[in-house]
């Protein structure tokens, strides 16, 4: 029996004609069938729900190809700073959560960027934090860096003295190694409400960009007991840390047991993440040529050549296939040299994980070894300036060549995504980006790199689905695949600049589950 039927809208199927449809039925979790009103009505019985579409458009569910969206799930767990322009502003934060806990009780933020986002150009130092705080350990992370308390620090065994809190790298890793786990039953609330969130976008599947194995657990577990309604695809740290700081043999021992199986379609594992240097933003991605500011700087390599292929190799040898972070050319090419002497056959591709300013000869090497890329033009949203501070002008306009990477590697050999919370988790701003080139003042950044319309909504679709190697069941919405998708209030192939940005998701569905509703359809 068919347990929903969608009639009276634009279902744009991106089967390999782009078909356009005007209903949708769904039985089983899978899609059974695509065709007209008529055809469709007929399969509806007693028991099925009827969603009149009154026009709206239908697109398969989304696919965010890096994204750590377990952070989606936090508030009241940890300070948010969405929205905060000033330090000020982001002191009062801290207090008003520090008045809400036990007195020596931790408190941690959510990921934010404050030397991009408070008007001081600059986060709080450990003195600011202990005034706020009443002395509480606090323990700030900012993507690759964080900034800790006094109490945070000692706890750590960092001695606090001559130090302003600011950590980088393995002194944050540190700091966050003595930051209490939560429970089991904490962290399965809130990577459900982390799952919802993502809903609400229309993101119906993900690739979680850096997992612990303590994450990966409980969220096979929200699968097995089918409280999942996000497929996630895990790129896991087994130690929990981007670059592995333990001996050969603790990091072979990590990885012995293989990758965590599959459980049904809501969980399987993408790979291992390493990472080899910094970022565009904070100036340590390594680059081929000198920085703009030093021309004796070159960013930052956080794990060399030898010591990549130690950590590369061994995965490979356990089965894993393998992501790295890399930014920079220079990184970008320390990867693929290391990806081409560890290579084994059997494996997912192996993927270079933002490749924002990777160049053509790298390209071409890249479809030759068969590695795929995830980019993310939200990059260039809010930190033109910034990257063009460190880069200058002729870089930042060829940062993340969205059209040089789909002409190079195929739609299917590049997936989009926003590395969220670092950047804005929108799909249809990101989609409005890849397609005008235009950042958050709407001046174009590289507008030679714009893609279409059309390749953008297959890059958070059809590409998604084939980077995570499920093209055959997700991404299109034909007869027998998965039944993920997502109504919403215009069509993202038709819309202006101004509609598309300002899309909203009406209904989501998962695994033929209506997963969010606004309850403005029939």
């Amino acid at each position: 029996m068919t347990d929903l039927v969608l009639l009276g809208g634009r279902v744009r199927t991106l089967d390999a004609n782009d078909t356009v449809a005007e209903a949708v039925a769904i039985r089983d979790g899978r899609v059974s069938a695509v065709g007209s009103d008529a055809e469709i009505a007929r399969l509806a019985g007693p028991s099925t729900r009827v969603v009149g579409l009154a026009g709206r458009t239908v697109i398969p569910g989304l696919i965010d190809s890096h994204c750590h969206f377990e952070n989606a799930g936090m508030d009241g767990h940890t300070v948010s700073f969405a929205g905060v322009r000033t330090l000020d502003a982001a002191l009062d934060r801290i207090a008003a959560m520090a008045a809400t806990r036990e007195p020596g009780a931790w408190l941690l933020g959510q990921p934010w960027n404050p030397a991009l986002q408070l008007a001081e150009g600059r986060g709080p130092d450990r003195h600011e934090l202990d005034r706020a705080a009443g002395g509480r350990p606090v323990y700030l992370p900012e993507g690759h860096a964080a900034t800790a308390s006094t109490a945070a620090l000692e706890l750590a065994g960092i001695d606090p003295g001559g130090h302003d809190g600011r950590l980088i790298e393995g002194a944050a890793h540190a700091v966050a190694r003595v930051v209490p786990e939560w429970t089991r039953e904490e962290r399965a609330a809130q990577l459900t409400a982390a799952m919802r969130a993502l809903n609400r976008r229309g993101i119906t599947s993900v690739v979680a960009g850096a997992l612990p194995s303590a994450d990966v657990e409980v969220i096979r577990e929200l699968a097995a007991d089918g409280r999942s309604t996000l497929r996630v695809a895990a790129m896991i740290t087994p130690t929990g840390e981007l670059n592995p700081s333990v001996p050969l043999a603790d990091w072979e021992a990590a990885l012995a047991s293989g990758p965590p199986g599959p459980v049904g379609r809501h969980y399987l594992t993408r790979g291992v993440k390493l990472q080899v240097d910094g970022g565009m933003t904070l100036g340590t991605a390594a680059t081929r040529e000198p920085y703009r500011t030093d021309p004796g700087y070159y960013g930052e390599v956080l794990a060399g050549k030898d010591r990549l292929a130690e950590l590369v190799g061994a995965a490979h040898r356990a089965g894993w296939a393998v992501g790295t972070h890399v930014v920079g050319d220079a990184a970008i090419d320390l990867a693929l040299d290391v990806y081409e002497a560890t290579r084994h056959r059997g494996l997912p591709p192996d993927v270079l994980i933002h490749a924002s300013l990777i160049q053509h000869d790298q390209i071409a090497r890249a479809r030759a070894l068969g590695v795929q890329a995830a980019a993310q033009v939200p990059f260039l949203w809010r930190n033109r300036a910034a990257i063009s501070g460190h880069l200058g002008d002729a870089r930042t306009e060829a940062a993340v060549p969205l059209r040089d990477l789909v002409d190079g590697l195929g739609l299917d050999g590049v997936a989009a995504g926003t590395d969220y919370p670092i950047n804005a988790l929108d799909p249809f701003q990101n989609i409005y980006a890849m397609t005008t080139r235009r950042d958050a003042a709407g001046d174009v950044v590289g507008g030679a790199q714009a893609v279409t319309r059309t390749e953008a909504l297959r890059l958070y679709t059809t590409s998604g689905a084939a980077h995570t190697g499920e093209q055959g069941v997700k991404g299109r919405l034909t007869a027998g695949a998965l039944a993920d998708l997502v109504v919403l209030d215009a069509d993202p192939l038709t819309a202006s600049d101004d509609e598309l940005r300002a899309i909203e998701v009406l209904m989501t569905v998962v695994d033929g589950q209506i997963v969010y509703d606004t309850g403005l359809l029939g």
